[in-house]
């Protein structure tokens, strides 16, 4: 059985970033467990048309590796994953990279070590385990009533066919969030009829995206502190001005959704068209979209909003409660990620071989986002309340990793057996997230992927990436249950 200092669950970008600093740090002894043949996570599985990033690349990438050569202000999703495939080559991680390889089951051992068993029935043991895994990775597919009747094809939009031609077909895609607003305008310029299943409007404002002319890219290389200060930009903006309207009631929240009104009734002529893309929850309460291109597609005669509740399904398309027949050739689930179960499907035991789903019943927490009492040595990335609705996740991660790299450094140099949270620290901190997260949008009346089932916001951060950086920039080990030998 192989023996390791550290093993990393993922390599997409948050894995990628802990074994940097790992590496820089002098620590070798790791692994990196990826499901998939190649890293970028899901940069990697995502690869439906349109697909790009809602955040500006040069916010959404590695502080300590700036990308001159990015194509867009927005870059597409293959340019991200060369991104993150070049961090890879850089920083010489394949070495260390399991690929097409996942764990199954995780289970600490009292003499301050995890067994690692993976789906091959291979077991590693390792003195630290991290989550990389994330939020956005396991499609969610709702069920309906007959589905398997239908004689067509169907896939959901983050496991892409791309054998498919979709020239002349009559599309039906279900859902009109974040991946759908980007997959619909390319669908419509090749369907015969496309029909869109909304369920909720969304808050959409234009992205602004354009193409970085060469003279910019050349200045981003020549001088790297230029792109530094567009970064800073981006950062301020998202930070000191978008977030201010995450917050219930606020100014720049009215400000944003006059843009977004502002937006829809230039973009849409048909004043009934404009009435079913219009919202009806407060702004934020869902996440707050950006396209320059997904009003327009519905200019088009082919395209079309059906509102009418998905009833169930039969050998020749969708049944709706309106009794309309619309046959399709082609159904795309644009249905999202299950992202409030956290590490899923992995089975994570801890001390005295409690299950984590068992601690979980109620909603995933952890202490600072990152650890879990009862879990020595166990720490997750993008883990319970570190997601974002305004600015760049990475920003995020890379805060999560230094205030790791303090934890692992200290396990390791000190040669501790075991590294916890508390469970007071752990309840006092997620008591005053969720005080906190009262007072934002999220909190609101609408359903959202940023709750579970009992409305418990479990993903969010409720203050600004600022004072993320600050609370993770320094761990307080009285914060932390120590056990040496």
């Amino acid at each position: 059985m192989k023996n390791l200092d550290v093993v990393i669950l993922g390599a997409g970008m948050s894995g990628l970033c802990m074994a940097i600093k790992l590496r820089e740090a002098g620590i070798s002894n790791f692994e990196i467990i990826e499901k998939n043949s190649e890293v970028g996570g899901t940069w990697h599985e995502n690869t439906y048309p349109g697909a790009c990033c809602d955040v500006p690349s040069a916010l959404y990438s590695f502080s300590f590796e700036p990308n001159p050569d990015w194509s867009r202000t927005y870059s597409p999703q293959l340019e991200i994953k060369r991104y993150f495939q070049h961090c890879a080559d850089k920083y010489a991680l394949r070495p260390h990279i399991r690929f097409n390889c996942e764990a199954v089951s995780a289970d600490y051992q009292q003499e301050g070590h995890w067994l690692i068993t993976l789906a091959n029935g291979e077991q590693l043991r390792s003195r630290i385990l991290i989550s990389g895994i994330g939020q956005l990775n396991r499609p969610n597919i709702p069920h309906f009533a007959g589905a398997e009747q239908f004689t067509g094809q169907t896939f959901h939009s983050a496991r892409w066919r791309h054998d498919l031609d979709f020239k002349g077909k009559r599309i039906a895609v279900i859902g009109s969030a974040a991946s759908a607003i980007q997959l619909i305008p390319v669908l419509a310029k090749q369907a015969e009829k496309l029909y869109v299943y909304q369920r909720s409007a969304s808050y959409i404002i234009p992205r602004g995206d354009q193409e970085y002319p060469t003279k910019a890219k050349r200045l981003f290389r020549k001088l790297p502190w230029t792109q530094k200060v567009l970064r800073l930009y981006y950062y301020l903006r998202q930070d000191c001005f978008t977030f201010g309207a995450m917050l219930a009631g606020s100014f720049r929240g009215k400000i944003i959704k006059w843009m977004t009104s502002q937006y829809l009734n230039a973009s849409i002529s048909n004043p009934d068209l404009r009435a079913v893309l219009r919202p009806d929850y407060p702004l934020g309460c869902k996440r707050v979209l950006v396209s320059d291109d997904f009003y327009q597609a519905f200019e088009e005669d082919n395209a079309e909003v059906v509102t009418s509740p998905i009833s169930g399904m039969n050998s020749d398309g969708i049944i709706t409660r309106d009794n309309i027949p619309r046959p399709v050739d082609v159904i795309v689930y644009a249905t999202g990620f299950q992202a409030t179960d956290f590490l899923v499907p992995l089975i994570v035991h801890g001390e005295n071989g409690i299950e984590l789903n068992t601690v979980w019943r109620d909603g995933a927490e952890a202490h600072r986002g990152v650890a879990l009492a009862g879990f020595p040595n166990f720490y997750m990335l993008y883990g319970p309340n570190t997601n974002l609705g305004h600015s760049s996740i990475i920003y995020m991660v890379e805060k999560q990793v230094g205030y790791l790299m303090q934890c692992i450094t200290k396990t390791l140099k000190e040669d501790l057996r075991s590294l916890q949270p508390t469970a007071v620290a752990q309840q006092a901190f997620n008591k005053r997230m969720q005080d906190a997260l009262a007072d934002t949008v999220w909190g609101g009346d609408c359903g959202s992927w940023y709750k579970n089932e009992s409305g418990k916001i479990i993903n969010n951060w409720p203050y600004n990436t600022t004072r993320f950086g600050r609370e993770m920039k320094t761990v307080d080990f009285d914060e932390y249950q120590q056990e040496r030998g």
